[in-house]
């Protein structure tokens, strides 16, 4: 087994169409949906779907794979699957492995396999040309920092935090990811780490996607 893994995050919007097609035509095609998540949800290594609560869609899709063809089939068949009702509105590819601050060598695939949390945050981000030419040393020192804070923060009660990397990938340098238990409780760690030394480099932040665990039943209405 391979110490890394191909992530993809991408969201899709629904269009007017949709919500002017009958009750019986959206559940055919959501449906069909499903029926495509549970095949993959056996190929990939994880699969988790999330209502958006973000603007310009509807859907939030999070998939793993050590292998990008299996990605890029799920991608496809969803896209297949919904007739045209919607279009991709964002599309994340990065790699999970292992981090140079941290003493693991190995990607435990299990935490990418726990059950999801309720809300799901994901976004890009890049840092500017001086971060990387301060040493290693000084980099681990603020990056260790940044760590503790986030872990040793009163309100970081079951958050789970994924760095991937994207670097000649993708217009950004990684696609952070987390899985919230709670989002009042997340933006206030998120406060905190605003005021830590790693924040002096960070020149993209954006597009934040914020997905919630929900049945497929909600796009019906």
């Amino acid at each position: 087994m391979t110490n890394f893994a191909y992530v993809y995050v991408f969201s899709l919007g629904f269009c007017r169409d949709w919500w002017r097609s009958s009750k019986e035509e959206k559940e055919e095609v959501l449906g069909s949906l499903k029926a495509i998540e549970d095949k993959n949800s056996k190929r990939l290594i994880s699969l988790k779907r999330y209502a958006s609560l973000s603007y310009h869609s509807h859907l939030v899709y999070w998939a793993s794979s050590e292998d990008t063809t299996k990605l890029e089939e799920f991608r496809t068949s969803v896209l297949n699957s919904v007739k045209g009702y919607a279009e991709e509105s964002n599309l994340f590819l990065s790699i999970f492995k292992p981090s140079p601050y941290t003493s693991s060598n190995e990607i435990p695939f299990s935490i990418l396999k726990l059950q999801p949390l309720r809300y799901f945050v994901a976004y890009p981000m890049k840092k500017s040309v001086e971060w990387y030419l301060l040493p290693f040393e000084e980099r681990e020192k603020i990056m260790k920092e940044h760590i503790s804070t986030a872990i040793n923060h009163p309100k970081n009660k079951g958050i789970r935090s994924f760095t991937t990397y994207s670097f000649g990938i993708g217009d950004y340098e990684f696609v952070v990811i987390y899985e919230i238990p709670d989002l009042e409780s997340w933006t206030e760690v998120v406060e905190k780490l605003r005021e830590v030394q790693a924040r002096k480099w960070i020149t993209k932040e954006e597009p934040i996607l914020v997905g919630e665990l929900r049945d497929l039943d909600f796009l019906i209405g």
